[in-house]
């Protein structure tokens, strides 16, 4: 008992300490959001600095950004989530969300407070172009390179996912390779999708970008049909939709949970292909990728594809790149695949045709 007593003494006291050194690194606006954060959930802010997460001023002093890198790894060479938080939150919450996984993934976490604590919209969340500038000045600081991060964004940080990968795009820097958009659809009177739409800036705007989408069919929030049409709309401008999670049993937050972690797991396994430049493997023209529901699923799948096959092969391939099921003499556009023996996880499907592949996609099967 004296044991448990004083290690929980040694972790408050670290916690003190290392909330007394933010204070000392941040001034202004940023400490007042901070301090907001703070008093929204003191114990959120405490387990995130316990857990070695620093905290850094934004570059106009406006704001903050959490940053935690795993032990023994430099920022710029390791396997980096940048998270938006939903309506209402903070940076510690998405640092909450992913710490776990990231850690046995070996990923750090940049989490950016956009949320400004002020109760007058528009003035409650920072602009598009600001909170861009927060995430390149973020990434910039710790020379992160080119085509490696992973952008995420949960309900109302979800439907700016869109517009960071645009700006992103528009500048040149293209930091990230792939994205989630978790239960937050790109709504298309949205000016600057809008503007997109109208082919303003050519048309596919988004040409080769990976992309992860998420929703619950309990969410009342953000409907699933919604992210279907927004999975459409990515199509169109040219992105690749890689994973579409649909879970009929969570709600708006269900991807934040812990019975969600096996989803963030096939997630981050897409990730780290595309941060290890192996991704695109299987990927052939966008047009041709099969389309799968459900997906993830436990027993079966249907996959469709608009090119009518004769005489076709459906191979199944695991995470490593191994045949492990394999279905011949296939006629028509539709297949139905079953489960049988095969394990939980992340799996890609190839479909040939006189030894030529004419679609693909990724599955995930659960429990």
């Amino acid at each position: 008992m004296k044991n448990i007593i004083k290690k929980t003494f040694f972790l408050i006291l670290i916690a003190v300490i290392s909330n007394k050194s933010v204070f000392s690194q941040l001034s202004g606006k940023a400490k007042m959001l901070y301090d907001s954060a703070y008093a929204q959930d003191p114990i959120l802010v405490k387990t995130a600095l316990t857990n070695g997460a620093k905290i850094f001023s934004t570059s106009d002093n406006n704001s903050f950004y959490l940053q935690w890198i795993p032990d023994g790894t430099t920022p710029d060479a390791t396997p980096l989530i940048v998270s938006l938080h939903g309506s209402g939150c903070n940076a510690f919450m998405e640092f909450k969300s992913w710490y776990l996984q990231a850690k046995i993934h070996k990923c750090g976490i940049i989490a950016i407070q956009w949320y400004r604590y002020i109760p007058n919209p528009p003035l409650d969340y920072f602009t598009d172009d600001t909170l861009y500038s927060y995430i390149d000045s973020a990434l910039a600081n710790i020379n992160y390179p080119s085509n490696k991060a992973l952008l995420h964004g949960f309900s109302r940080g979800s439907a700016r996912t869109y517009a960071m990968i645009f700006n992103d795009i528009q500048s040149g820097n293209n930091y990230f390779c792939t994205t989630i958009s978790n239960a937050g659809d790109a709504d298309l009177n949205y000016p600057l999708y809008d503007s997109i739409n109208n082919g303003n800036y050519g048309a596919t705007v988004f040409m080769n970008k990976h992309w992860n989408l998420f929703c619950g069919g309990k969410d009342t929030t953000t409907y699933c049909y919604e992210m279907k049409n927004t999975e459409k709309w990515l199509q169109s401008q040219g992105a690749i939709v890689d994973i579409f999670i649909q879970d009929a049993a969570l709600d708006h937050n269900g991807f934040q949970l812990p019975s969600s972690y096996k989803y963030k797991d096939s997630i981050l396994n897409n990730y780290l292909q595309c941060y290890n430049g192996t991704l695109n493997v299987f990927e052939t023209d966008n047009k041709k990728i099969v389309s799968v529901f459900p997906n993830p699923f436990s027993f079966s799948t249907t996959l469709k594809t608009t090119l009518l096959f004769k005489n076709a092969s459906l191979t199944v391939y695991n995470s490593l790149g191994q045949a492990v099921k394999q279905m011949d003499k296939l006629t028509g556009r539709t297949i139905i695949l079953h489960r049988d023996n095969l394990s939980t996880g992340l799996y890609f499907v190839t479909l040939t045709q006189e030894n030529q592949v004419i679609a693909t996609n990724k599955i995930i099967i659960t429990d």
